[in-house]
């Protein structure tokens, strides 16, 4: 019996994502490693951990369901009322249980999937263990994807300068997610994102005259969504929006930005180059566009909360307000 058939219908993997487990096992077993055994081992108590991670997720209630407790009563509606009262340091506080559970357990299956990412890595058969590296790390992304989402809608819950109407459903959108986490997929409900970052991974930043022009053009070419690129083109020039995304072509924060836009003025330079060459062969993609989102989120989560100059929410953020807008 393959550990595919052993999981049952609670468990985080999908059955893809079980089946390469079997196939990455498989692999350690026909090579001749020492330490294969060991390594076995432990992939399987991570893949048992995850399982009880999925059976405890259905021991809480769904954020959809109505609870009564006495006369006390919650719903989707007071989930609502109370979350969009949040702000930032308040919202863990208030969030159901069921989507702290899962927020650990997306967490649980980011590091199982970048285990499997590791291991891959160290096949005898170079062909295999690159084929069986590239499903984990495209798995791993997809995991990645589902955390930023989650992000992106929270911080845009606690925003109270965002219309209440745009909260609430971003409430909406964030109960969907937690009530559905076994099946819930970025790719399916917020494709817009999935493919820019999925595409933006691709991009090497140039710099020149810092307007994003050859980073967008490579953003399209490798696949970004064209929403994302139309709502980018559509801002006038020095809103917040348009520095946000500026944020997310170059890597770097607007107010780095801002002084190399001065020392080009100064120095009479007409373009710049943006060191990119960072070696990261080392390292998993999603662990790289975990990294690059949340740097760019806590800049502007610090820019709201002080006042300061410079976007409140990042490119994500401001185009998922855009699309929610829109329904």
């Amino acid at each position: 019996m393959t550990r595919s058939d052993r999981a049952g219908t609670q468990h985080p993997l999908e059955p893809a994502e079980l089946e390469l487990v079997d196939r990455v096992i498989a692999a350690i077993e026909a090579s001749d490693d020492e330490n294969a055994a060991a390594t076995i081992q432990a992939i399987d108590e991570q893949l048992e951990s995850l399982g009880l991670f999925g059976q405890l997720l259905a021991r809480y209630p769904s954020p959809l369901d109505e609870q009564r407790l006495g006369r006390m009563r919650r719903s989707l509606d007071t989930l609502v009322d109370s979350l969009v009262a949040t702000d930032q340091a308040s919202f863990p506080f208030r969030a159901p249980t069921q989507a702290l559970v899962g927020r650990s357990m997306n967490m649980a299956q980011i590091n199982f999937l970048r285990l499997l990412w590791h291991v891959t890595g160290s096949l005898p058969d170079k062909g295999e263990a690159a084929e069986l590296r590239e499903l984990a790390a495209r798995r791993l992304r997809a995991s990645v994807h589902c955390r930023l989402v989650e992000e992106v809608l929270a911080d845009l819950v606690t925003d109270g300068a965002i219309q209440r109407r745009l909260r609430e459903q971003a409430v909406h959108s964030l109960a969907q997610l937690w009530a559905n986490r076994l099946t819930w997929r970025v790719h399916t409900f917020f494709p817009i994102l999935a493919e820019t970052w999925e595409a933006r991974q691709r991009v090497r930043v140039t710099g020149g005259t810092l307007v994003g022009c050859s980073e967008m053009f490579q953003l399209l070419v490798q696949g970004a969504d064209a929403e994302f690129v139309e709502l980018f083109a559509e801002r006038e020039p020095g809103c917040e929006e348009e520095q946000a995304f500026r944020e997310f072509l170059f890597g770097t924060s607007s107010e780095e930005l801002e002084r190399l836009a001065q020392r080009m003025a100064a120095e009479g330079l007409t373009s710049i180059e943006l060191d990119a060459r960072v070696d990261h062969s080392s390292r998993d993609a999603g662990s790289i566009l975990f990294e690059f989102f949340r740097s760019r989120l806590v800049q502007c989560s610090a820019r709201r909360i002080g006042n300061l100059d410079g976007p409140r929410h990042t490119a994500e953020g401001y185009v998922l307000l855009a699309w929610l807008a829109r329904r």
